[in-house]
């Protein structure tokens, strides 16, 4: 998958699950709470396949583009 639809894929899924929209590039962690954190540590696995690591989640929320970076470099 390339890394434009794996950035769409997880904007739809970060929007589902903080409720606003987000770009890219948008720095995005104060739009979380830890149960929020939690959710798209779910959504992600559920629909992408891929565990978010409890210990770098506040890190990986930092935008789209660092989260599709993660996913990209741990899928199989």
């Amino acid at each position: 998958m390339d890394i434009q639809t794996l950035q769409a894929q997880l904007i739809d899924i970060v929007e589902a699950v903080i409720g606003t929209r987000v770009q890219p590039d948008e720095y995005m962690e104060s739009l979380f709470d830890s149960m929020s954190k939690v959710q798209l540590m779910v959504e992600v696995k559920d629909r992408l396949g891929v565990t978010l690591p409890v210990d770098e989640i506040d890190a990986l929320v930092d935008s789209v583009q660092v989260l599709a970076d993660y996913v990209a470099a741990h899928q199989r």
